[in-house]
């Protein structure tokens, strides 16, 4: 039993070691993804950091492997109203794919929180949404530097623009 499971290990292993060395996996510059790390402010909350593997293939577009050319990443922001009128917190996952080798798309949902308080609170209460979020943008590369802009909406009911500027390497 013990010989039989040594073989089938070095069998296994010497098949990945194989998928491994395919020179289709091998992309350009070397490396199937990059990592992306951006300043992503919002309309609603001046901190936010967007970042994760971009797909590095050419892209699908240009004939690009589809395992290749996708990635995921995380995109955080975050407000106080001592900053700024609001609080705001948001946190996504998601997944982004190369359209061409300098331009991304990405997709992505997590849990959001906004909290607008009004000077008056007699005559309107205040605005509080917390749930579900949803975003969307795109993310442009210039040689290891990266411009991106999205949106995103927290249950429907509170939409933030967001953007900024990052670096690949």
């Amino acid at each position: 039993m013990r010989k039989l499971f040594l073989t089938i290990a070095l069998v296994v292993a010497t098949g990945l070691w194989t998928f491994a060395q395919d020179d289709d996996i091998i992309v350009s510059d070397g490396k199937a993804h990059s990592i992306h790390i951006a300043l992503s402010p919002s309309t609603s909350a001046l901190f936010g950091l967007h970042g994760g593997l971009l797909g590095n293939s050419g892209g699908i577009l240009q004939g690009g492997d589809l395992l290749s050319s996708g990635g995921v990443y995380l995109s955080g922001r975050y407000n106080d109203r001592n900053i700024m009128t609001n609080d705001r917190i948001s946190v996504d996952l998601g997944v982004s794919l190369q359209l061409v080798s300098f331009a991304h798309v990405f997709v992505g949902g997590g849990y959001g929180d906004y909290k607008y308080p009004y000077k008056e609170p007699t005559l309107m209460p205040d605005k509080e949404i917390s749930g579900y979020e949803i975003e969307g943008g795109a993310i442009l590369k210039f040689g290891p530097f990266t411009v991106h802009a999205g949106v995103s909406t927290l249950k429907f009911s509170h939409m933030d623009v967001f953007g900024g500027i990052g670096y690949t390497f």
